[in-house]
């Protein structure tokens, strides 16, 4: 390991994809570290979801986990909420990004950021979800 780069070999690709498809079985996201001593510590839920993610990645053969500063840039914001820049600005101008000015540019705190992509993503699961009750409510009248 190096620069904080590591190589994944293929055993270990195949142990994520086991580790994701256990937990996509029992359905459940709540993990607990255990000890050798058998004590458990549980992991929030938000953890959880991060290790999963970063499992399925694993699984595939790409992880990079990095850290990110207090501040972003509206084009790094931009690819983090999955939009382009312009829609991040105007999403700014509306004000359903908070944004701060230094000289001519706009930063943004990390963690509205952030915010913002999980409210979104909350949503297209919410429309997702309403999409499949409609159709199964139209296979039923079918």
């Amino acid at each position: 390991m190096s620069n904080g780069t590591v190589f994944v070999e293929e055993g270990l690709r195949e142990q994520a994809a086991e580790l994701v498809r256990r937990t996509e079985d029992l359905g459940t996201r709540d993990f607990a570290l255990v000890a050798g001593d058998g004590s458990r510590v549980g992991v929030p839920a938000d953890v959880s979801a991060f290790l999963v993610h970063v499992l399925r990645g694993l699984a595939r053969g790409s992880v990079s986990v990095t850290t990110l500063p207090e501040e972003l840039t509206t084009t790094v914001a931009a690819e983090l909420v999955g939009v382009s820049r312009p829609t991040l600005m105007k999403l700014v101008r509306n004000g359903e990004l908070p944004a701060r000015q230094v000289g001519s540019h706009t930063r943004l705190r990390t963690e509205d950021v952030l915010a913002l992509r999980r409210t979104r993503a909350q949503d297209r699961r919410a429309a997702l979800d309403a999409l499949r009750e409609l159709d199964e409510e139209f296979e039923a009248d079918r």
